[in-house]
């Protein structure tokens, strides 16, 4: 997995003046200085594997369950994070499918990113007047439409959405198989005030911590669906306004 640190102009242009905007209404301390800073973009590589053909249209039951294929897991490059794939028999329909459970996670460090370095250095962030994640999917071959990909946001060390400290931020909306969403500034992620996720990046950027996003996807398909194959690369670039010291 790579960090890419191609800057996206024209959002930070934008958001700039938005900032810039927003902070003549509210008012500044003459000690406080407020930059924008927009961060590195974050890539994430899901992987899905290389299957041909499509999940066993067959009748089933929990016993005969190892009919409709067999378990799975690829391990992504560089221990970023995993996919299960998992074959099981719909009590329901009497009918096979298989379920994938996607994670991949990336560690953000402020005081590693050349941009944020650069424009805040040693001096103290007093608040976030603002934050902003945009997204974009530039690559998608996946055989299958993926329902959302949930985004989360947790402490350095976690990996999982089911580790201490780690709360959901948003999901990225449904993508179709093979759809993409060109650059980052074509999505934005929801990030509410007050909210547990817009709280943890807000206290781990004033006190310059490492956190870690996390992306998951458990797309579901069904008997007759194509297999789950191909990948697909999701990228992220936060903007942060700060009022330093």
């Amino acid at each position: 997995m790579t960090r890419t640190m191609t800057r996206t102009t024209s959002l930070g242009r934008a958001y700039g003046l938005a900032l810039i905007g927003a902070m003549a209404l509210a008012g500044c301390s003459s000690d406080v200085f407020d930059v924008s800073v927009e961060l590195g973009q974050e890539a994430f590589h899901l992987d899905f594997g290389t299957a041909m053909g499509t999940v066993p249209s067959i009748a089933c039951d929990s016993a005969t369950a190892q009919a409709c294929g067999s378990d799975g897991v690829i391990a992504l490059a560089g221990g970023a994070g995993e996919t299960e794939l998992a074959a099981g028999c719909d009590d329901s329909s009497a009918r096979c499918y298989i379920q994938a459970k996607a994670r991949v996670f990336y560690v953000v460090d402020v005081l590693r990113d050349d941009a944020f370095t650069s424009r805040v250095g040693r001096r103290a962030v007093s608040l976030v007047r603002m934050l902003d994640v945009a997204y974009a999917v530039p690559t998608n071959t996946a055989t299958f439409p993926l329902p959302r990909i949930d985004v989360s946001v947790g402490p350095a060390e976690a990996r999982t959405p089911a580790d201490p400290g780690v709360v959901l931020v948003d999901s990225l909306p449904p993508l179709a198989a093979g759809e993409t969403i060109a650059s980052p500034g074509a999505g934005h992620l929801t990030i509410a005030d007050q909210s547990p996720g817009r709280t943890f990046i807000e206290t781990s950027i004033k006190h310059k911590a490492p956190f870690t996003f996390i992306l998951t996807a458990s797309p579901r398909m069904e008997s007759g669906a194509p297999l789950p194959a191909g990948n697909m690369d999701v990228v992220l670039q936060p903007l942060l306004g700060l009022g330093v010291r």
